[in-house]
């Protein structure tokens, strides 16, 4: 009689094992890591960090008028928005550089059609390579978060607020990298990939606030003149502004930040409409 060995069922890996076995991401962090141009990006980033903090501060104590200096939690609050600030332009200029050649540097040096034929999926490269440059990036958003305790300690900032900021600063890093990360995909050469990468994020941080202004300063005497709008179209607008503030990090931060403050809630908050 013929016997059948039984297969062992395939026990499917975890998202850690699955990390530490992709040869892209080890690779990528290995080469990155290992050399002196990451802690030199590290240690000068903290220190102008750092030193603008402390211009900052220099400033607000000498402009302050109290006899006694200025109030601690004025200052803690001048210390995070500078953070975050810094946070923000790392984040939109900084973060898709590492992705925006990830897949077109492979073209470039003609290795891309030598890792599609290995046994290397299309999904773990992509993975590999986004993994490998938020690493990164999470590295330099982290560092800061001690000059922000700064501010906590100071007081004038909840925990909440420096919590939910660092959340948005993160979810924007993602998906900055994701947008590097598809133009490298779709273009031939890294400096195409960098232009489109950098346009589409100015367009998004710059250029939607400014037509929007445009449109309001031509459109707003139309909507909002002596006749009472709908609450329809009241509602209609009050929504799309907040659609459009959720497309721009620095608009989240700042609407986030007074929903936070002034109505006490994270999730949710109440506003009446004018014609209601």
């Amino acid at each position: 009689m013929t016997e059948f060995a039984q297969e062992q069922p395939i026990k499917k890996k975890r998202f850690w094992q699955r990390l530490r076995e992709n040869p892209v991401t080890v690779k990528e962090l290995r080469s990155r890591m290992r050399g002196r141009r990451a802690f030199v990006v590290l240690t000068v980033h903290l220190l102008f960090m750092s030193g603008f903090i402390t211009l900052v501060y220099s400033a607000f104590a000498s402009s302050a008028s109290g006899p006694f200096g200025p109030d601690a939690r004025d200052v803690g609050k001048v210390i995070f928005n500078s953070v975050v600030g810094i946070q923000v332009l790392l984040v939109i200029f900084v973060g898709p550089s590492f992705t925006a050649g990830a897949i077109s540097g492979e073209k470039e040096r003609q290795t891309y059609d030598l890792l599609r034929t290995t046994l290397l999926t299309a999904k773990s490269f992509v993975a590999g390579k986004l993994i490998s440059a938020l690493s990164y990036v999470m590295l330099l958003i982290f560092a800061a978060i001690p000059l922000q305790s700064i501010a906590f300690l100071m007081g004038g900032v909840a925990f909440i607020e420096l919590f939910l900021s660092q959340v948005i600063i993160m979810v924007a890093a993602v998906t900055f990298a994701l947008w590097g990360l598809y133009a490298s995909s779709r273009m031939r050469t890294t400096l195409a990939a960098s232009v489109v990468t950098f346009g589409g994020a100015l367009f998004v941080t710059v250029g939607i606030p400014i037509i929007v202004g445009l449109f309001s300063a031509i459109l707003g005497p139309l909507f909002f003149g002596a006749a009472t709008l709908s609450w329809v179209v009241e509602a209609a607008i009050m929504y799309g502004a907040f659609f459009l503030a959720a497309t721009n990090l620095p608009a989240t931060l700042i609407v986030s930040d007074i929903v936070l403050v002034e109505e006490g809630s994270l999730w949710f908050f109440n506003m009446s409409l004018s014609s209601s």
